[in-house]
């Protein structure tokens, strides 16, 4: 399946979830297909899009968080799958987009791609709902049962990598402008305070 079809059948099964988006492609293919200002997009941190969504699922533990995470992004920060598995957070769900090239920087092959196995390594690092999907149908299907089901859950997501490393472009907006988008849209819908006085 390609990463586009991914993310229009990840958006359709959403509901309020509250999404985290690693850089790169990803985070391009989630934006072209949802337009959404409930995600914090983690552009320039590569690897750091699942401990930020591991932070706000404690943080948030009534709230479902979405993690769209790469798997460039994944093989930086391997060791947040042992965080994920010891603060086992019931709100948290981590799908990968797997396409076994570094996507952002002209489709670089990945690191030992033919032989990783992403689901292995989460179930060896103790997260038990650990499933592949390689085809839109089965994601489909199986959707509605993984945001429904406690976590933490972990998908690996694969898809065909793209002839054109940046044919889709990012959203239009970063840095601090990102941030205080972000946390007023949580202020406002969560009704909480995630800015001081000093705005920050």
């Amino acid at each position: 399946m390609k990463a586009s079809e991914a993310m229009q059948v990840l958006a359709a099964h959403r509901g309020d979830a509250i999404a985290v988006c690693a850089l790169g492609m990803a985070c391009n293919e989630w934006w072209a297909a949802t337009r959404s200002e409930e995600t914090f997009y983690l552009h320039g941190a590569m690897g750091f899009a699942a401990s930020f969504a591991l932070g706000l699922a404690l943080a948030l533990p009534e709230q479902q968080i979405l993690l769209i995470n790469g798997d460039g992004s994944l093989c930086m920060n391997l060791g947040c799958l042992l965080t994920e598995a010891a603060a086992a957070p019931k709100n948290l769900k981590h799908f990968v987009i797997d396409n076994r090239v570094y996507q952002t920087v002209s489709a670089v092959p990945m690191v030992n791609r033919d032989r990783s196995d992403y689901v292995g390594i989460a179930r060896c690092a103790g997260i038990a709902n650990a499933i592949a999907i390689d085809n839109v149908a089965d994601l489909d299907r199986l959707a509605p049962h993984i945001m429904a089901s406690d976590g933490p859950y972990f998908v690996n997501l694969e898809v065909e990598a793209q002839a054109a490393h940046l044919a889709v472009p990012p959203n239009d907006y970063e840095g601090a402008e990102l941030k205080f988008r972000f946390g007023r849209l949580l202020e406002k819908r969560l009704g909480i305070k995630v800015f001081g006085p000093q705005g920050y």
